[in-house]
């Protein structure tokens, strides 16, 4: 997935990038228009009274997670966030991230208060191009799956920020999961009923780690199938086994479409502004402050657009 782009090449770069924005559990379709659609009527948070400023630590009900807030009014990331995320996405249907994100969360202002309803808001931009950069992460360089897992951690710290930690703290048993899983699968031995055994384990997992670690497991049900009798270098059956685990902990959570012309049109004008920039200087990291001083310029009124610029930059300077 490393792309490596030639000056003047922006348009072909913005094509093949926004191609490799994949559907979750749907088959790409290059012809398929995103279509803004009237998603049902969100779920309003618990109608509570917006608290006095001692009220202390509280929770607040929103699309069945129980998100907490501090004394100040801040709040306070924990898996309950991520998985809201997620409920958020599955709700939207096809409907592509970028139409919905900046809206989704309207309903529930009043009863998050000003101070986490800004950090929610922040915190949702933020997942989403988290999301997208791991579409973009290349993987065909990655050796092993501690690698990956490595990898991932860091993209993960890149856009999360402190908040990462917390929101991904339940992970930690996914990630033994799928390290004992590729053990497994390399050392089994002929009547070991591996696949159920596996699925037992899985389900053993936090609740909020369940389906990722099913998915470990459907995409790896191919691989399982045939490998009982076949005689193989065990050091390849780890590295596809460990290969096909990795892609399964990245599938994407929302559904990117084609950019907007007007993202469009200044994306290309930064990306030429950027390569001037890169031939003047040595850059070799999206968050070099030059860059993030020309993102600035060039997107100045939209946070978000600054964003997916910087996941753009990220795809290319890999």
């Amino acid at each position: 997935m490393k792309r490596i782009l030639a000056v003047g090449a922006g348009l072909v770069l913005l094509a093949v990038v926004w191609l490799a924005w994949r559907q979750p559990d749907t088959p790409p379709d290059s012809n398929a228009v995103p279509v803004a659609t009237s998603p049902s009527p969100p779920q309003t948070a618990a109608a509570t009274p917006l608290p006095a400023a001692n009220a202390g630590p509280r929770v607040v009900s929103v699309r069945d997670q129980s998100l907490r807030l501090d004394a100040a009014g801040n709040l306070v990331p924990g898996p309950e966030v991520r998985l809201l995320f997620t409920t958020l996405a599955r709700d939207q249907g096809q409907v592509a991230v970028d139409l919905w994100k900046q809206n989704v969360l309207q309903p529930y202002r009043d009863s998050l208060g000003p101070v986490a309803f800004r950090q929610l808001q922040s915190l949702l931009n933020r997942y989403v191009e988290y999301d997208l950069a791991l579409q973009l992460l290349p993987m065909d360089g990655v050796a092993t799956l501690d690698d990956a897992l490595a990898h991932i951690r860091q993209v993960r710290g890149d856009y999360l920020g402190p908040a990462a930690q917390p929101l991904f703290q339940d992970w930690r048993q996914l990630e033994s999961f799928t390290s004992q899983f590729v053990t497994q699968v390399v050392n089994q031995a002929p009547g070991d009923n591996l696949q159920q055994n596996l699925r037992e384990q899985a389900y053993a997992l936090p609740a909020s780690v369940q389906p990722r670690a099913l998915q470990v497991l459907e995409h790896s049900a191919d691989l399982l199938n045939a490998l009982p009798g076949a005689e193989s270098d065990p050091a390849l059956v780890r590295g596809a086994v460990e290969q096909v685990a990795a892609m399964a902990l990245i599938q994407p959570t929302f559904v990117f479409s084609d950019p907007e012309p007007g993202f469009l049109q200044q994306y290309l004008a930064y990306q030429q502004a950027r390569e001037q920039l890169q031939r003047q200087q040595n850059i070799s990291s999206e968050q070099a402050p030059e860059l993030v001083a020309l993102r600035h310029e060039y997107f100045t009124d939209s946070h978000s657009d600054r964003l997916r610029a910087r996941t753009l930059d990220r795809a290319e300077m890999y």
